[in-house]
């Protein structure tokens, strides 16, 4: 690639009008939690209007310092805790500011396997290009995992690619002074940061990808079949052997030129098919329905949810539609139909249709046992029975029944009482009714 791209790369362009104007709007449309300093993106506007000019003088002159990043953690599927950091208002659109011009120029060079974090790039792009190295005879897989990385970014090693492309210094300055920013955890701050790239961070994932660009550009030359999604990649080989060489050469790649470490207990070698292969939530099967193997007559495997995720699904519903319906009702049904939405709309056209079914018999029962345990008094049973089924039958001893509720929920009076008809005219969710919805929004 020419030079000449990476020269557009300037302070100059980074702190212009437009381009200020557009890392606004996309640090309000992303909101999130204020940093250190308190400020809510609905502020960041009206601080431009208070103090014009005051932020760009500061960069220009080199005197502007991001604030420390305040450090939270959130809960990783293994049980670990997973830290995340959140840089103040400004400092994210400072951060944006950079990273839409570094993206624009960096997008002509990066590799056409890396799918993470870049426009126009989905996970389900990502499943389908692995899907079609299976297809062409790639049938064992090297699943990279790479301890820590974005706690162990080398920062001499990414500043070094960034300097050996990007010819206006101050840029290259700026960053450093994102990545050297000091943690904030429970009130105190630490030193300045020496190694590492903060998840949550605006910039982060762009920095990600021009330090594995290296990696990317390694594989092509080699000719190795590979897709990448962040730090997320999985390898692909016609033999274990050719697998074995592979995760050697590529493991000594990667700790000895990117200064990063290979997690060898996580990564695995493994047969597309073999139940432990998962790539960004997805497995690979060959059973499948006679519909869609006709629809893709070239392919022997499909992408289907990986279990680990079906799992956790029926986990985080189970929390949700706890029969104490903390919230109220109402809020139940608006959690309930977030999560089923966002979860289909990622994995739609691999969820198995009799696992869906079998979830959704046992998310209506449990939705049923939430008003069973809220009506209470048998006379509210009676009552709220009356409204919903016109021929309701006396219900005599059953609205009197001290059953457990998972048992009363199952009767054939709560099922007539509340129909699947009737649930969804009264607002619940389920994944039948998303699956549904995704089917019809345009591929």
């Amino acid at each position: 690639m020419s030079s000449e791209a990476f020269k557009a790369i300037t302070l100059d362009r980074i702190l212009a009008g437009r381009n200020l104007w557009e890392a606004m709007k996309k640090v309000q449309a992303n909101k999130g939690s204020p940093g250190v300093d308190g400020m809510k993106t609905e502020e960041l506007k009206e601080y431009f209007f208070e103090n014009p000019g005051k932020l760009t003088a500061m960069i220009r002159q080199g005197e502007y310092r991001p604030l420390p990043i305040k450090r939270v953690y959130i809960p990783k599927d293994n049980g670990e805790q997973r830290p995340l950091g959140i840089p103040t208002v400004i400092d994210r659109f400072v951060q944006q500011a950079v990273a839409l011009v570094l993206s624009k120029e960096y997008e002509k060079l990066f590799k056409d396997m890396s799918f993470g974090f870049r426009p126009n790039r989905s996970c389900r792009l990502a499943v389908r290009r692995a899907m079609e190295h299976v297809k062409d005879g790639y049938m064992w897989v090297v699943d990279l995992d790479l301890r820590k990385f974005f706690d162990t970014v080398n920062h001499s090693k990414l500043i070094q690619l960034l300097s050996d492309r990007i010819e206006d210094g101050r840029v290259v300055s700026l960053i450093h002074k994102f990545l050297r920013a000091p943690i904030c955890e429970e009130g105190k701050v630490g030193k300045p940061n020496t190694i590492g790239t903060p998840q949550g961070g605006v910039i982060s994932p762009l920095l990600a990808n021009i330090l594995l660009h290296e990696l990317d550009e390694k594989l092509e030359s080699k000719g190795v079949r590979a897709v990448r999604y962040a730090d997320d990649a999985v390898l692909f080989a016609k033999s274990r052997k050719a697998a074995e060489r592979l995760l050697e050469w590529v493991t000594d790649f990667i700790e000895q030129k990117l200064f990063l470490k290979v997690n060898a207990e996580k990564t695995k070698i493994l047969r597309i098919g073999d139940p432990e292969v998962q790539f960004l939530g997805f497995s690979f099967t060959s059973q499948v329905s006679k519909k869609r193997r006709e629809r893709y007559p070239t392919y022997r495997y499909f992408p289907v949810v990986h279990r680990k995720k079906m799992l956790k699904l029926k986990e985080k519903l189970k929390q949700i539609t706890d029969r104490r319906a903390p919230g109220g009702i109402e809020r139940v049904k608006r959690e309930l139909k977030l999560t089923l939405r966002g979860w289909v709309n990622y994995f739609y056209k691999a969820i198995p249709a009799k696992w869906a079914e079998r979830t959704d018999q046992w998310l209506h029962r449990r939705v049923r046992q939430i008003y069973w345990k809220q009506w209470k008094r048998p006379a509210k049973r009676r009552e709220e029975f009356k409204r919903r089924w016109k021929n309701a039958p006396a219900l005599h001893e059953y609205a009197y029944s001290s059953n457990r509720y998972w048992r009363m929920s199952k009767g054939v009076q709560i099922h007539m009482a509340l129909s699947l008809d009737i649930l969804l005219k009264e607002g619940w969710y389920d994944l039948g009714k998303a699956m549904r919805e995704a089917s019809r929004r345009p591929a």
